[in-house]
């Protein structure tokens, strides 16, 4: 099977981009984040990017879970208001998936779901974050994914609140001895102490397989660089075929593909 986790970035009109490069990958599963759902017909077609990717690969995934983090139709900084929207938006994390599903949650580790349109103190109060924890039967077995976008810290570094995060994934991912995926933009450095969290009972295949870059270089964004924010873990009862990172400038992210089987036999016994 493969597994595709990409942050397809929420101000890049790349929807269509985005779609056919999943077309030409022959995926099973995916994991967004920074998808924008549309609430309003009058929203700017660049903020219907869960609407437009689905529009073209949606009947090639018939099982989604969309976990919205956050609502508003304008954005505010030091009392001014930017109407870009168009409408009311919500922004969150989405797994789509050729397989049902057959449990999912979203769970917040930081602040809840809110109106939040105030971005004057983001870098220090940031929005609410939260964890997908979704279950899928393959075949008549369950495999558990877990897809996070972290909370933002300067310079990618270790916070209390990021280490706090990485905690409280691990455990999510702990509660049911279950074949387990842990992806997503973590927002940190691989020498973090919160990306250690996990590294001490989860394979971290951007460390195994030696992986430099997570990023590209976007002239029109800020905070966008060669670095490694974006990650996939997986426990013993997942079987690692190859991993890859595809360098390609559709986002201001890069997209891991994991080709993976599952271990039935170890852990069944």
């Amino acid at each position: 099977m493969k597994l595709l986790s990409y942050n397809i970035a929420i101000r890049m009109d790349n929807s269509k981009q985005v779609a056919g490069f999943i077309k030409a990958q022959k995926l099973d599963f995916i994991a967004f984040q920074e998808v924008i759902r549309h609430l309003d017909e009058s929203v700017f077609p660049l903020y219907q990017s869960k609407y437009q990717i689905e529009k073209i690969i949606g009947k090639d995934f018939p099982h989604k879970f969309f976990g919205p983090l956050w609502i508003t139709d304008v954005t505010m900084r030091n009392g001014e208001v930017y109407k870009e929207f168009g409408g009311d938006i919500e922004q969150g994390n989405e797994i789509l998936s050729k397989f049902p599903i057959t449990y999912a949650s979203n769970e917040f580790f930081h602040r809840h779901y809110e109106y939040s349109a105030d971005r004057t103190d983001f870098y220090t109060e940031d929005h609410s974050r939260a964890v997908e924890v979704v279950e899928i039967n393959v075949n008549g077995e369950k495999i558990q994914i877990l897809n996070v976008h972290g909370l933002y810290s300067k310079d990618k570094k270790d916070t209390d609140r990021t280490i706090k995060q990485c905690k409280y994934i691990l455990k999510a991912a702990k509660r049911k001895d279950l074949p387990t995926i842990i992806v997503g933009d973590f927002n940190l450095l691989p020498d973090t102490k919160s990306i250690g969290v996990l590294d001490k009972e989860f394979r971290n295949l951007i460390k195994e397989f030696k992986i430099k870059f997570t990023r590209p270089v976007v002239d029109h964004l800020k905070d966008t660089g060669k670095n490694v924010v974006d990650y996939i873990f997986v426990n013993d009862k997942i079987k690692v075929n190859d991993f890859k990172v595809i360098e390609t400038e559709i986002s201001d992210h890069y997209p891991l593909i994991l080709d993976f089987e599952i271990k039935w036999f170890l852990w069944k016994k």
